[in-house]
């Protein structure tokens, strides 16, 4: 483990939508790099539970690839908060970067 303020968060989420106002993140995962993009840890993977209501006003795209892949079964019987898997997340950022110093990259 390297603790690091040059390590770099990629953080990569699957949602419910695109409209961040009204959209819910289902699925979050982390992977930590060094300054020159080698993976140095991957954080754990982690489906969060959303209603039944919020999952069938998703759109076809969302329905179709989300299912396919078996990600709206994984929401479906996850037990996993929002609030719980952000500190999840975070206690596995802790390792490796220092509060406040790394800058947050993905697409």
């Amino acid at each position: 483990m390297q603790l690091d303020k040059q390590n770099l968060i990629w953080i990569d989420l699957e949602m419910t939508g695109l409209d961040p106002e009204r959209e819910r993140i289902i699925e979050i995962a982390t992977i930590v790099t060094d300054k020159n993009l080698n993976i140095l840890a991957e954080g754990p993977v982690l489906a969060i539970h959303q209603s039944d209501e919020l999952l069938g006003n998703m759109s076809e795209w969302c329905v179709h690839t989300h299912t396919a892949n078996g990600l709206v079964e994984r929401v479906k019987t996850s037990k996993l908060t929002e609030r719980s898997a952000e500190l999840q997340t975070i206690d596995f950022l802790k390792k490796w970067v220092p509060k406040g110093t790394s800058p947050i990259c993905g697409n």
